[in-house]
């Protein structure tokens, strides 16, 4: 295994450096950067807590509305000026919020953030490696989530220090200075005018075998497996995120301290990068077709050990298990996509994913939050988890795969 991701990097290191490279700069515009702003914000504009979090979520639900509007872009231009185009975007958000003297415009700012950040650097970074490395392309999504791990590990630390040194606008425009003049060089430096890695897949000579058939993103949902297969992608997204919101109520119900919840995050990441190299393989060896119903047993197990055990080693072997589930489903559902509706209109189903993965994340903090006050307690909450994880697995089980495709790729 360690041998053929070897082989892999070697072979194609500018490429993987690519799509690693805005995995890790998608950091500023996720919401473990914002964490670190909110209260900042909150202070600065008189928001509050709750403010805050209708303000961020209304910009994450816009984002989220304008993902399939202009993702399938990237199924029709060069990846070169698409990824300088959304770094200035990016870079150009963050100066809008630095300079922001009333909420409408800090608003602006946010919700261009999260758009080019947690949204479009995603999408380059996955979609560019999973269309590229066709029979590869399971390590290769493992290799490129590296950045984004690094982000992780990074870039909450950085930005509490930067904050209470320099304070929250500063911060930004140092943001916006770090985008311009590193990310930008290095995405331009890294592909050459001749790569076909940067070609769109209508003309692209990769490594991916020629599918026969391949789905526009109206087709994609037009077809019953697309609706059987999603919410295995959707489920920790929407049920994580509503999770880590909450996680001081989580931690005094059961018990446990914020430093010990703050330290099980490393754990996460490390397992979730263990996730994805040990998927990697697999999904090349036996495709994302058979074992895209199983990536959540992990995460069904998670569930159930944190409703049924209240030690604090129940926390770590909580998070350790959903990060792992996470690496492997993020790996196993990319390249599912690219199996079964082909690689031409990939940027237009990836967002059509992950705008409804974004409107999951932005809703299930405030339906948690209102369950948990009303009706739930802590651990039936997370036996809800186990539930559902189990019924979204039995649903892929269960999914049709779509018969054959008359639209052709056009040959290049």
């Amino acid at each position: 295994m360690i041998k053929d991701y070897y082989q892999l990097i070697k072979s194609y290191p500018r490429f993987l450096a690519f799509s690693a490279l805005h995995m890790f700069f998608s950091s500023p515009g996720q919401s473990f950067s914002f964490a670190l702003f909110g209260p900042a914000f909150s202070t600065a504009f008189d928001l509050g807590a709750g403010g805050f979090g209708l303000l961020y979520s209304t910009a994450t639900l816009i984002s989220a509305s304008l993902l399939p509007v202009f993702g399938p872009i990237l199924d029709r231009v060069n990846l070169r000026f698409y990824s300088m185009v959304v770094g200035a975007l990016m870079a150009a958000s963050m100066l809008i919020a630095s300079f922001a003297t009333s909420i409408p415009i800090l608003f602006i700012g946010i919700l261009f953030l999260r758009f080019s950040g947690q949204g479009l650097m995603t999408q380059i970074g996955g979609v560019s490696a999973t269309r590229f490395f066709g029979a590869e392309r399971g390590k290769a999504l493992a290799v490129i989530g590296l950045g984004l791990s690094l982000g992780i590990a990074t870039f909450p630390l950085t930005l509490e220090n930067f904050i209470s040194t320099f304070g929250w606008e500063k911060t930004l425009v140092f943001l916006a200075l770090f985008v311009l003049f590193l990310f930008l060089p290095c995405s331009i430096l890294l592909l050459k005018k001749t790569d076909t890695f940067q070609l769109p897949p209508s003309s692209v000579n990769s490594i991916a075998p020629k599918e026969k058939d391949s789905w526009t993103g109206k087709e994609v949902l037009k077809v019953s497996f697309f609706y059987f297969a999603v919410p295995i992608a959707l489920l920790i997204p929407f049920f994580s995120t509503g999770l880590i919101i909450h996680i001081g109520s989580i931690a005094a119900y059961k018990g446990w301290t914020m430093k010990w919840m703050a330290s099980c995050f490393i754990i996460s990441a490390i397992s979730g990068r263990v996730g994805s190299f040990f998927m990697g393989p697999l999904v090349d060896r036996f495709t994302a077709k058979r074992l895209f119903p199983f990536v959540l047993i992990p995460y069904a197990i998670a569930m159930t050990v944190a409703a049924l055990y209240t030690h604090p080693f129940a926390a770590p072997v909580w998070f350790f298990l959903a990060g792992a589930s996470f690496g492997c489903m993020t790996v196993t559902m990319s390249s599912l996509w690219a199996e079964v509706f082909g690689i031409e209109s990939l940027g237009s189903i990836s967002s059509l994913v992950g705008s409804a993965g974004v409107f999951a994340s932005a809703f299930s903090p405030f339906l948690f939050g209102w369950l948990l006050d009303h009706t739930l307690t802590v651990d039936q909450l997370f036996a809800c988890g186990g539930i559902l994880t189990v019924l979204a697995s039995l649903i892929g089980l269960m999914a049709p795969l779509p018969r054959k495709h008359s639209r052709k790729i056009k040959s290049s």
